[in-house]
């Protein structure tokens, strides 16, 4: 049998022919720990099921694999040059083909990862598999270019998934979209979408008819506390036209910069007034002054802006699409609210609204761009396509992707204390079991879970992941089991997030709020006093400060504390005693009688919600699973008594979540902070999640 030597793994590769590769075993999780991987696990070392350990793409025809560790590489990423020399895309030096260990570098053109790829040590240059053999860059067939706007050249990129988290324009400082045409700097972080790329030098427009305007990289600099158009705007950066001569200038996404002649949607023509002209918009209902236009058929005057309204739109937090109206033709509406700000909006003026139910919201509200949908995205007019996370093996057993084994349905009671590894919750009513392995599932979370679902938070399909511990970033606590997330924003949320909704109401002491979530919300959470938390919501009563954030909505009624098991701690929201007696009896610091805490009357305990829940309430401890950097199988702990010391800081692993070989003779163990940011060094601005 043909074997060959691979230097990214240990043992020979044999020719494996696509029949022997199960097919139908192909899934998105490890063949190890069976946790939910794009293409490859760094944990355990291995490919996903089916897939290949270097480009991290499905297996295809034959190919050379290991079969005592899993391991497979398509013929032709085993039989990969180990060095180019004069690569179209970096000519200056060869380039040495590697295999990546942990997911800590990114391809210099897409700004993804995967783990072959070609590398330049001297220029600290990567190039993925995808990016180095792909025919247009091979084939010298890319357009180079030398912007006025940067000091490097560029090159135009197209048809190549690119990594859009984080990554804006430099141009229009608009996201970079995923799949759209754009050109980048192969030396440092710059990037121009195509069309701003190509934007004329110099242009004459009707916004300025004195003389031409000039494409700037960036506004030109003026006096300090200037009042003019472009030092008015909050941002400063990205591309201007600017006239030298007025000192007069106007961003790219500038309104007045539109061709509203042909932009705008009202049925009639639209007439230009120009001069100091006040008046009240009726397309959206907002003051306005300067330049306008009017209908003269409708006796309206709308804002430049307005006239290029869109008909109909989508946006996140509604299913169906919205429709413009000048105005409601219906007497008897009433009143009605925004249903993304909450005020009474005025009737006699343009909104959005939808023709299929009693959706209702502000033009400005509605077109704001963190709501706004991506026309162009898969996602945007299908909220209901959704992909189910199990497969039904037989009446009563299904194959589920977060488990190896099969799982089978019963009724009947649970031990005390079992809980749902996919929630963490206790199960009371019927569940999933596996038959030979210690593995549960509620019914809640095998059903209501989808592989794939539309969130109201986000424009993306999201999708179902299992993972040890994970982070979550709307709550900012640590957990174990489903959670969501988004790869292009690099978000995820965790199940108990995920089944809020955008509005609810809470009732605090005997009194009732109606919370509804602002995306803009910068004040004060009313159970923490944490401020600047973009995941809020607030009371839509004007007059009300109450405003809680995911944290504090996510908290348990009860808690019990480690050290007390007589009583649960009851969650309570103000403390009526003096304020020199409100301590925390856990940490022995100073209370605030206005922030929530845990309580338990029996006893007069009263401790600090973070001080009886920590930072990971929602973690599963005990749990076996393997690491890359261990011989042994781990688990998560949290120890009270006689704690060894963590082999990073040296300090007692007392409390804190620490992370331990489960071979008692073995002395592996940190404490939790200390392994995440020692030993992977986890980099979400990158989008990457971090799971075991």
């Amino acid at each position: 049998m043909e074997s060959i030597n691979h230097f990214s793994h240990p043992h020979p590769l044999v020719v494996v022919d696509q029949e022997s590769v199960d097919r139908g075993s192909r899934k998105s999780f490890c063949s190890e720990c069976n946790e939910a991987v794009e293409g490859y696990c760094y944990k355990c070392g291995k490919a996903a099921e089916g897939y290949c350990s270097g480009c991290e793409e499905e297996l295809e025809g034959s190919s050379y694999g290991c079969g005592e560790c899993g391991f497979f590489l398509h013929k032709k990423c085993a039989e990969l040059q180990r060095e180019i020399i004069n690569h179209p895309l970096h000519s200056q030096h060869p380039l040495i083909l590697l295999v990546r260990t942990y997911p800590t570098n990114w391809c210099n053109v897409c700004r993804k990862s995967i783990r072959f790829f070609y590398r330049c040590n001297s220029c600290n240059f990567d190039l993925d598999l995808r990016c180095a053999m792909h025919p247009q860059f091979v084939a010298q067939e890319f357009q180079k270019l030398q912007h006025f706007s940067h000091h490097h050249p560029l090159i135009l990129v197209e048809d190549i998934e690119f990594q859009t988290k984080g990554k804006v324009c430099s141009g229009c400082r608009e996201p970079m979209y995923k799949s759209s045409p754009f050109y980048c700097c192969l030396n440092c972080i710059f990037l121009l979408h195509k069309k701003c790329a190509e934007l004329p030098l110099k242009i004459n427009h009707s916004a300025h008819r004195k003389h031409p305007l000039k494409l700037l990289a960036k506004p030109p600099p003026h006096q300090e506390k200037c009042s003019c158009h472009l030092c008015s705007k909050s941002d400063q950066g990205g591309f201007v036209y600017h006239c030298s001569v007025c000192e007069l200038g106007f961003k790219l996404a500038d309104p007045i910069l539109q061709t509203v002649a042909a932009e705008t949607h009202h049925e009639h023509s639209l007439i230009r007034l120009s001069g100091t002209i006040s008046f009240v918009c009726e397309a959206c209902g907002t003051d306005g002054s300067g330049v306008c236009f009017t209908c003269v058929e409708c006796n309206i005057i709308i804002h430049m802006k307005c006239a290029s309204l869109p008909h109909t739109i989508k946006i996140i937090r509604h299913p169906h699409r919205l429709s413009h109206i000048y105005f409601f033709r219906d007497k008897e509406a009433g009143k009605l609210e925004c249903n993304i700000c909450y005020d009474e909006a005025d009737l006699g003026y343009g909104s959005y609204c939808c023709s299929d139910c009693n959706y209702f919201a502000h033009v400005n509200c509605a077109i704001d761009k963190d709501l706004l949908e991506d026309e162009k995205s898969e996602s945007s007019d299908d909220w209901t396509a959704i992909l189910p996370a199990f497969q039904e093996v037989k009446p009563g057993e299904i194959k589920h992707f977060s488990h190896k084994h099969n799982l089978i349905l019963s009724d009947d009671g649970v031990e005390d204390g079992q809980s749902c590894e996919g929630c963490m919750r206790s199960i009371s009513t019927s569940f999933y079991y596996c038959a030979q392995c210690n593995f549960f599932l509620c019914n809640c979370c095998v059903h209501e879970l989808p592989k794939k679902v539309r969130h109201w938070t986000c424009r993306h399909f999201r999708e179902l992941f299992f993972y040890s511990i994970f982070y979550c970033d709307y709550c900012e606590f640590w957990s174990s089991g489903f959670g969501y997330n988004c790869d292009a924003c690099g978000e995820i949320m965790c199940i108990r997030c995920h089944e809020i909704r955008d509005t609810r109401i809470v009732n605090i002491e005997g009194q009732e709020h109606f919370l509804f979530f602002d995306h803009k919300y910068d004040g004060e959470c009313y159970a923490c006093d944490d401020s600047g938390n973009q995941h809020s919501f607030r009371c839509k009563d004007k007059k009300c400060d109450f405003a809680l954030n995911y944290r504090c909505l996510v908290l348990p009624e009860t808690a019990r504390y480690k050290y007390d098991d007589n009583h649960a701690l009851k969650l309570t929201h103000r403390d009526d005693h003096d304020l020199s007696q409100c301590y925390c009896d856990i940490c022995e610091e100073k209370r605030d009688p206005k922030q929530w805490f845990y309580h338990c009357a029996d006893c007069d305990v009263s401790a600090h919600p973070n001080c009886v829940l920590w930072e990971s309430p929602f973690v599963k401890l005990g749990k076996p699973f393997g690491i890359d950097d261990h011989e042994h199988p781990v688990t998560l702990v949290k120890i009270d008594f006689y704690p060894p010391k963590c082999n990073k800081c040296r300090k007692p692993c007392r409390d804190d979540l620490a992370i331990q070989c489960t071979e008692p003779d073995c002395t592996y163990i940190f404490h939790w902070k200390c392994y995440r940011m020692s030993k992977f060094r986890l980099k979400r601005e990158f989008g990457l999640i971090w799971h075991l």
